[in-house]
């Protein structure tokens, strides 16, 4: 037709409303890859390839902190759609449309029940339709075993946002000894992270075996799970207050785009100074400026992001070899130390970028609340927690929680080694981004900025796609989003994120203030308040007992919520005062 070719997508089959009514839903596929924020990553299924003639690979990254998430997906007929907030990638729940040869068809998600079951019976009759004309090899399983799950945990967590880590410590204190309140702060949240990403878990176990019981058979109620927090926030709160979970990840998406153009432009500086670069094409607002124009801008409009792939690997080798760089460049004698300061990199570095230790001391606790919301990031990947539940082989609680418990015991443990790591080369000097404490002509340092630009160019422009999407879902649910509108969106986002990258020079800071406040609320305040919905519930219908043990963790829950609320507001103050007001602390 007339309109633009919309993103491809994947049906998904019908789910139970809490009334026992089938509706239809449909979702991306998606695989995990590696990303650099804790926004975080999804690792959707695909039940069939539809229309094997136009089967294509495409990514997609999804983003709760600062983690480089490539995604693929098997995709399918046109379909036209807007965005949803309950998705992790903004999928719409309210419409869509499936171009198939010279007819559209519209399906309503909700409406009175005709329409319902009018949509229902289509769009099962499409997939079985698709799914005869596809592949004959079958279906596309992207069941995980534990190991490969926590493979794909461990790359969502890890990314660039953990070179923020070391400047944490350092509003701590610039003495090495507080690097144990850090590591025993990262160790404590990340024990509540996995917990309340166990959480999700078990709140989708809920809503199947509530299918089960409604007399869904035994398939059904397998399609019918939740594959994100939105879904099953609609499910235990329900659809008319889903927009607060649509807020959360523009907003989170928004913040880490924005350190991504710090970053990118504070790296594209230290290179452009690497090869002798002068003037104001070496300055760090001249390299904002240019990379937005001549690279995110043009990546942000692509419509298909499959050629984006390899970022996924060199995101991974980027990680492994900063991680490497930065342990060789802390030992004793090393290309930073004070002992051989003549014959090493510390002469080539300004003032305030040269290691400091034992000046300050400790500061006071307060200051942990700096580092308790960066580290918020370390661990934001729990949008996507429903959807590794579901994907896991075998997928039961028990299992569940040994990947919660390998996952984010390995996030904690390779987080704290370089944040230790970091902070004893620079010590209090760490700055927000702490490949800027290296120097300009220090070979290993300047491969890593390389490697973490490229990463972040491609994450760019999937978090864009991701923040775009559901920004459809607020303003134009329902509706065709022309291509005029998709440039327009475009043009606007990368403006302001600019206009914002060339005020702002802390990728630090705004690292730790996403983290304070959406990172909170992702982690400690969202599943906490599903389990506290789902447990009333059937303890009012009385499907649930209340033993002593269920009131402990209702209590533990309630607790877990106002810590959330506190670090929100606590932390994202701290963030602020010890960026632009340190002398208070």
């Amino acid at each position: 037709g007339d309109h633009p070719s919309p993103p491809p997508l994947l049906l998904r089959h019908q789910r139970p409303s809490n009334s026992g009514e089938l509706q239809p839903r449909r979702q991306l596929d998606l695989r995990y890859a590696s990303q650099p924020f804790t926004l975080g990553i999804a690792n959707m299924r695909a039940h069939r390839m539809l229309y094997k003639r136009d089967v294509v690979l495409s990514a997609t990254l999804l983003c709760l902190g600062m983690m480089t998430d490539v995604s693929t997906a098997f995709l399918g007929p046109s379909i036209t759609t807007a965005s949803n907030p309950s998705s992790p990638l903004g999928t719409n729940t309210n419409t869509l449309s499936i171009a198939n040869h010279n007819n559209i068809l519209t399906i309503p998600q909700g409406g009175d029940n005709v329409n319902r079951g009018q949509a229902i019976n289509t769009r099962m009759k499409a997939a079985t339709a698709a799914a005869n004309e596809g592949d004959s090899s079958g279906d596309v399983s992207n069941e995980q075993d534990i190991a490969t799950a926590a493979f794909n945990l461990i790359k969502g967590c890890v990314g660039s946002g953990v070179l923020s880590l070391p400047a944490g410590v350092a509003a701590i204190g610039d003495v090495s000894s507080a690097i144990i309140p850090a590591s025993a702060i990262l160790f404590i949240l990340g024990t509540i992270s996995a917990y309340t990403f166990h959480l999700l878990g078990r709140l989708c176990q809920v809503e199947k075996d509530e299918a089960i019981e409604k007399g869904l058979s035994a398939e059904n109620s397998q399609l019918s799970r939740a594959g994100s927090i939105g879904e099953l926030w609609d499910y235990e709160v329900g659809s008319s207050s889903s927009w607060l979970v649509s807020l959360a990840i523009i907003l989170t998406c928004y913040g880490t785009s924005l350190a991504y153009s710090i970053i990118l432009g504070d790296t594209f500086k230290s290179m452009a100074e690497t090869v002798g670069l002068t003037g104001i094409i070496a300055t760090r607002r001249a390299n904002v400026a240019a990379i937005s124009l001549l690279g995110v801008y043009p990546l942000c409009c692509l419509k298909s992001l499959a050629a984006l792939k390899p970022v996924s690997i060199i995101g991974n080798i980027g990680i492994l070899v900063t991680a490497l760089v930065m342990t060789v460049r802390a030992l004793p004698g090393g290309a930073y130390s004070a002992a051989s300061a003549a014959t090493n990199f510390l002469s080539t570095l300004p003032a305030d970028l040269q290691p400091s230790f034992g000046v300050t001391g400790l500061r006071s606790m307060k200051s942990l609340l700096v580092l308790s919301s960066t580290t918020a990031t370390a661990f934001l990947v729990h949008m996507a927690g429903p959807e590794f539940y579901q994907t896991l082989r075998g997928a039961s609680l028990s299992r569940f929680g040994i990947l919660s418990a390998v996952g984010f015991g390995s996030v904690a443990a390779l987080s704290t080694y370089m944040m230790c790591v970091g902070f004893l080369t620079f010590g209090g000097a760490c700055k927000g981004m702490i490949l800027n404490n290296y120097s300009t002509l220090d070979a290993g340092a300047t491969l890593c900025r390389g490697l973490m630009g490229i990463a972040l160019l491609g994450s760019y422009a999937f978090i864009a796609n991701v923040m775009k999407g559901t920004i459809y879902q607020f303003f134009y649910k329902g509706k065709e989003v022309t291509d005029k509108v998709q440039a327009r969106t475009t043009k606007l986002l990368v403006g302001s994120l600019t206009a914002l990258a060339l005020i702002l020079d802390d990728a630090g800071f705004v690292v730790s203030f996403t983290g304070a406040i959406l990172g909170s609320a992702l982690i400690y305040i969202i599943p906490p308040f599903l389990f506290l919905k789902s447990t009333k519930r059937r303890l009012d219908s009385g499907t649930m007992e209340a033993t002593r043990t269920l009131k402990v963790e209702r209590m533990w829950n309630r607790f877990l919520i106002a810590l959330g609320l506190f670090l929100g507001v606590a932390g994202g103050s701290m963030t602020v005062i010890n960026t632009f007001f340190p002398h208070l602390l």
